[in-house]
């Protein structure tokens, strides 16, 4: 889900779950629980974007079509701090590789890109917890207004994403396990989401973002430890 700010989350089989670090849990209900990761920037990080550097809709058009990590730069997109997975709110974003080339197209890319990347990250989190061929299904007005975002995601995670066609996907889960608790539907999986356009990974993007993944990280670790305090209590 990606609106204001994101979260990737599945549904699991038990009571009895340890999420890893970098994940939060809570119940569901007496057999079920969510796991899963918060993101604090979403189509806040892009609003901003917009706003900042002026990004017209001719503008918008050309960052989806720039190639997969071609602009040159390095986008930690943490201007809300960061949730999951470092958990370290007063985090700051940083924005490398500007040169007399870069056009406001390219930094829209690059914080797109590292948005769909931080995704990426938390779902390898959620992988050792997810069934083997689970389905990626997207909601959230900021991410299913953007088909080249959609297309990000697929590729930085090297999975397929499905566009919801719901349209209050929230509502209709809360709605769905109201009904399931009193026995008006059997299980809410007998009432599957309806999705529209599947985007599938291309290989190539996924190598390149996989390359961008490690870029990101060297500079977030180096961001933190600026960050820290000089006498740790």
């Amino acid at each position: 889900m990606v609106g204001t700010s994101g979260a990737i989350r599945l549904v699991h089989p038990g009571r009895h779950l340890s999420p890893p670090s970098g994940l939060w849990c809570y119940l569901l209900d007496a057999e079920r629980a969510v796991l899963g990761g918060a993101l604090s920037n979403g189509g806040n990080l892009i609003a901003w974007l917009r706003a900042a550097f002026r990004i017209t809709a001719a503008e918008e058009r050309v960052a989806a079509q720039i190639r997969p990590d071609s602009h040159g730069l390095t986008f930690v997109p943490l201007l809300a701090g960061e949730r999951s997975p470092g958990w370290a709110g007063r985090a700051t974003g940083t924005l490398h590789g500007l040169t007399l080339a870069t056009r406001p197209a390219h930094v829209l890319r690059a914080g797109m890109e590292a948005v769909a990347c931080r995704f990426a990250a938390v779902h390898e989190l959620l992988l050792p917890h997810a069934h083997p061929e689970h389905q990626l299904v997207a909601t959230g007005a900021a991410l299913l207004r953007s088909p080249a975002w959609l297309q990000m995601m697929a590729d930085a995670i090297g999975r397929p994403v499905a566009a919801s066609r719901e349209r209050e996907a929230s509502c209709r889960g809360a709605a769905l396990m109201a009904l399931e608790s009193i026995g008006a539907l059997g299980s809410v999986e007998a009432a599957p989401a309806h999705v529209g356009k599947v985007y599938q990974p291309d290989p190539e993007s996924h190598a390149r973002y996989a390359a961008e993944r490690e870029r990101l990280s060297r500079w977030y670790s180096l961001a933190m430890a600026q960050d820290a305090p000089s006498h740790p209590l």
